[in-house]
């Protein structure tokens, strides 16, 4: 996910809502995306001069700074975590572009955080290897664009399907399907589920 665009923002929430609504147990985590297509996804979102180069350095530096908060508020706990990063993504979405240190605080504050705590883990090293080691994530499975799911079965974790532009009713109707069938294998599945924007993944 972006963690500054709007449609990520109504992702992470169709993802709360699965987890509400099924009756079956879902662990799930955000993971931020950051290369060239996300701030240039960032830049045309909040309407900024694409051919300005101190506008792109900008992005560059709040995205990152943004994942790097999202990182120090996870170490809290992941639910403090989630709900510090979709607190953020409401803000911005209505107050436009601004981020600062004082920002970030107010948010750290509605989450429940630690504010000392989170202040000193956001410019840590741990919160910078913690942003690497997603960035790896997403690079090894070949995303490059943010909304995009990846779902793997506990009980056959071998294989993963991935969802570009996903929803809830494409999350919902994917589970379905596939429990509808409990004789096929997730590989099987992925492949004939949406085979224009699915495919396997074999995970590590």
């Amino acid at each position: 996910m972006n963690p500054l665009g709007m449609r990520c923002f109504r992702c992470e929430n169709d993802v709360l809502r699965v987890d509400q609504n099924l009756r079956t147990k879902i662990s799930y985590q955000f993971i931020p995306v950051f290369n060239m297509q996300t701030i240039t996804d960032t830049i045309r979102l909040y309407h900024l001069d694409p051919c300005d180069l101190t506008v792109r350095q900008e992005v560059s530096r709040v995205l990152s700074q943004v994942i790097l908060d999202y990182k120090a508020a996870l170490f809290q706990g992941g639910r403090r975590g989630r709900r510090f990063l979709l607190y953020l993504q409401d803000a911005m979405t209505k107050s436009g572009w601004h981020y600062s240190d004082q920002f970030a605080q107010e948010i750290a504050l509605k989450s429940g955080l630690d504010l000392e705590m989170f202040m000193e883990d956001r410019h840590s090293a741990i919160a910078q290897e913690a942003f690497k080691k997603d960035q790896a994530i997403t690079n090894s499975l070949g995303i490059t664009k943010s909304a995009t799911a990846i779902v793997y079965d506990t009980k056959e974790p071998e294989y993963g399907y991935l969802m570009p532009d996903f929803d809830y009713e494409t999350l919902v109707e994917s589970y379905h399907n596939h429990t509808f069938n409990p004789q096929q294998s997730v590989k099987e599945f992925a492949k004939q589920y949406h085979p224009c924007s699915l495919r396997v993944i074999k995970s590590n």
